[in-house]
């Protein structure tokens, strides 16, 4: 352990060693966290050459386990005569039924019922030999009583209590034995002197720091840890509450006082690198701008000898120049008659491309007109026994066969009533007519075939997509592209 042992740490030594020389000689050492009581307590026994026993509690640590560690201290120290101190600390006390036990061999050296009595029965033949050396007589009582006897010459406790809190006045006042049956020893707060002895040995390891800075360092921090009680003091005078400052948070202090100063000089050490990097990089910078400015005179040099150069080269380029004014006059009569022929062409494709533009949405409502034909819409109209729409669904079937089956019979389109059968042909394998008309090209209609279709898309006024809905959604949508094909044949050819 890394101990500071002031005067008053060697005065609470002294005192539990006393205490545990004595057959049944228990402490109770009461004082707040960090106060030094299981580090001394430990101390003094190992002083006294007494083993140290403490329990390592877990979340599962019950009554039972507690019996079982019993009995192991009192045959260690019964049967083999070792002294052992059993320190015990408040927060180990995970329940209260544990202060049974502990009263019991404070009180009386023993606690009833803990061992079985084939187990006392064997411990007591194990220290009958023993009991003879010493005149006992050889019965069972006496036998017991030497047992008894033994163990309160061995088996010593430790208590370390905190008086913090409500905790330790309830245990007293319910386990006298934990009162009456020990000696008890007050820790009370570090003095000035012990402090600064405490600060000054944790702060000594330092490096790079003046021997009277430590001093005035550890001086500083007892007297901050003293003030800070003091004001513990007034604050339970004017508001009658406790508030501890503890040598724990002493402790506490100084360590991070040194955590602080190792990341204060790592940040310092960063900064003083970084300047020394910046630093270095000056100075190469400023070598590589006087070799910069060496080759710069060179290079001036060089670009004196060609600024010469460059005054000959001009000046025969005026000469050369005055010659090609001449052949410039010449060619821009030429471009002049080419811009005014370049106009006149720019004006007529201008025209073309807006002509051509209209026919643009005839081709696109045409392409909408097949999108919306669906196969079960012309399975459908094919079904029908006769034409929907009478005569002028007949008239959309007739150009339907003349664009697409390119059927130029007179027959089939000058008696409309008969053109329905081939229409029927016609769509036979629905998904190749829908396809036929998606890929049909407005471009290429013949004339012949504009000239029939010309008396049912312009001249007839029935001859609408409107009036072909009331009959049939499938006619209807025909209707819309034959009239938008021959809109944008028409268009094209013009343009073209």
């Amino acid at each position: 352990m890394e101990l500071v042992l002031f005067n008053q740490a060697l005065e609470h030594i002294c005192r539990i060693g006393r205490i545990l020389q004595n057959p049944g000689g228990n402490a109770l050492l009461i004082g707040v966290g960090g106060s030094g009581k299981q580090s001394l307590g430990r101390l003094a026994a190992s002083i006294q050459g007494m083993e140290v026993r403490q329990m390592a509690i877990t979340g599962s640590f019950k009554v039972d386990d507690l019996k079982e560690l019993l009995k192991e201290y009192f045959k260690a120290a019964i049967v083999k005569g070792q002294p052992l101190v059993w320190l015990m600390t408040d927060s180990q006390i995970v329940n209260d039924k544990f202060l049974i036990y502990i009263n019991s061999i404070l009180s009386a050296g023993w606690i009833s019922g803990l061992f079985a009595k084939d187990e006392v029965d064997a411990i007591l033949g194990s220290i009958r030999a023993e009991a003879k050396a010493f005149n006992v007589p050889d019965t069972y009582d006496a036998n017991f009583a030497f047992m008894v006897k033994k163990s309160r010459v061995n088996f010593h406790i430790v208590l370390c209590f905190s008086p913090v809190g409500d905790a330790f006045r309830v245990r007293a006042r319910r386990f006298p034995g934990l009162i009456n049956c020990t000696v008890i020893n007050y820790f009370h707060a570090w003095p000035e002197q012990a402090l600064i002895s405490v600060a000054d040995r944790f702060v000594a390891p330092l490096e790079n720091i003046d021997d009277s800075v430590k001093k005035g360092l550890a001086q500083h921090m007892a007297y901050e840890h003293l003030s800070s009680d003091e004001q513990g003091k007034l604050y339970l005078q004017t508001q009658r509450r406790y508030n501890y400052v503890t040598p724990k948070s002493f402790l506490e202090l100084i360590e991070f006082y040194k955590s602080l100063l190792v990341n204060r000089r790592a940040s310092v050490e960063a900064n003083i690198l970084r300047l020394d990097t910046g630093l270095s990089t000056l100075n190469k910078v400023k070598q590589d701008v006087d070799e910069l400015m060496i080759n710069l005179k060179h290079t001036l040099e060089v670009v004196a000898e060609k600024v010469q150069k460059t005054e000959e080269l001009l000046a025969y380029i005026g000469r050369e120049k005055a010659a090609a004014m001449v052949q410039e006059e010449s060619a821009a009569v030429e471009a002049a008659a080419a811009d005014k022929a370049s106009a006149e062409a720019a004006a007529i494709q201008l025209n073309a491309d807006e002509e051509l533009k209209e026919a643009t949405p005839a081709m696109e409502a045409a392409a909408e007109a097949v999108n919306c034909l669906k196969k079960e819409m012309l399975t459908e109209l094919k079904s029908f026994g006769q034409c929907p729409g009478a005569e002028n669904g007949n008239k959309v079937m007739a150009a339907c066969l003349i664009l697409v089956e390119h059927n130029h019979n007179g027959k089939v389109h000058s008696d409309l009533k008969k053109c329905w059968d081939a229409s029927k042909k016609m769509m036979a394998d629905v998904g190749g007519f829908l396809n036929r008309l998606k890929e049909y090209d407005g471009r290429t209609i013949p004339e012949e075939e504009v000239a029939m279709l010309t008396k049912w898309t312009v001249e007839d006024p029935e001859f609408t997509k409107e009036r072909m809905l009331k009959s049939s959604v499938a006619l209807a949508n025909l209707a819309g592209w034959v009239i938008n094909i021959y809109g944008f044949n028409r268009i094209y050819v013009k343009v073209c």
